[in-house]
């Protein structure tokens, strides 16, 4: 929330600046750059909104949380930063068709400059709160501001060029806006797909889904488990498994080994928001007609012997 609150200040000084200083050094490119950065509001209030609506607890109407209004937000801004990058080619390539004129006057590279430093300093800063909360709408954030930074480095690239060597330059603002508009497209599709597929409840990446269960069979008690799956919730992660023990244990000491088995998950992914765990005896039949492929072979031969 606070990384966000801090690109909302930022967003709304930088666009200011840059849209007065545009129209006070006639850079149209400066100007639409400060536009853009406004725009960017929008973004920011889709992230506080999922981030906020997220921690709310369940209810009658959403027994599984809310959770999954980050990423509807994340979606959002997914198309948004599409579309900018679409709006940014087309309009590149209509100037390199066009033709164009930018005559810059006074100190506005250096205010293109400062939006560069300071939305590439935003987009590291918002990256790493992601990776460090594992948040997947912090991230596609993030990599908006990347946009921002590369659409600021543009402006300054094309108007340093013609202040130093003149018009005959100018063809490398909408060079370079084509080309970063491109790569970032690329970005922001990717971003698109991660939150179709966790819309669809597609299992996370392979690491990531044995990293969650590493944690099973060390437990005390369990002899197998198997029908183990995995889901994305928002920033949070669902699982469910059937765990097998030992067949003469009692009602209650089944219990206690599920909880324990969610217990030592919990305490070493705080990121995992729900674990349900069938209990089944590992029997011979359990074992062999379940097609059990996650088992402890020391505990499986003592079972079967006994």
């Amino acid at each position: 929330m606070s990384v966000t609150w801090l690109s909302i200040a930022l967003n709304l000084v930088l666009g200011a600046i840059k849209v007065l200083a545009g129209w006070a050094g006639q850079s149209i490119a400066l100007m639409a750059d400060g536009f853009h950065s406004l725009v960017d509001l929008s973004t920011d209030a889709a992230v506080l909104f999922g981030l906020k609506i997220a921690e709310k607890p369940s209810d009658a109407d959403h027994p599984y949380g809310h959770h999954r209004f980050s990423t509807v937000a994340s979606l959002f801004i997914a198309l948004i930063l599409v579309f900018v990058c679409c709006a940014l080619v087309y309009k590149s390539l209509q100037m390199l068709a066009g033709g164009f004129t930018l005559i810059p006057r006074g100190a506005i590279f250096w205010v293109a400059v400062a939006s560069l430093v300071i939305k590439e300093w935003l987009f590291w800063k918002t990256r790493r709160a992601a990776m460090e909360q594992r948040s997947q709408l912090l991230l596609v954030n993030a990599w908006h501001h990347r946009s921002d930074s590369l659409s600021s480095l543009a402006v300054a690239s094309a108007i340093g060029a013609v202040a130093v060597g003149g018009p005959r330059w100018a063809f490398i603002d909408p060079v370079l806006g084509a080309g970063l508009g491109m790569y970032l497209g690329f970005e922001g599709v990717k971003l698109l797909f991660v939150s179709l597929n966790e819309l669809v409840d597609r299992a996370p990446a392979g690491d990531i889904v044995n990293d969650l269960r590493e944690h099973i069979l060390p437990t005390p008690g369990v002899v197998a488990y198997h029908a183990y799956r995995a889901r994305r919730v928002g920033d949070m992660y669902e699982l469910d498994l059937h765990l097998q023990i030992d067949p003469g244990a009692t009602v209650r000491e089944g219990h206690a080994i599920a909880e324990s088995v969610k217990r030592n998950i919990f305490l070493r992914h705080p990121e995992v928001l729900n674990a349900l765990i069938h209990v089944e005896p590992a029997s011979e039949t359990h074992l062999v007609g379940k097609g059990v492929s996650d088992v402890n072979p020391g505990r499986i031969a003592d079972n079967m012997q006994g």
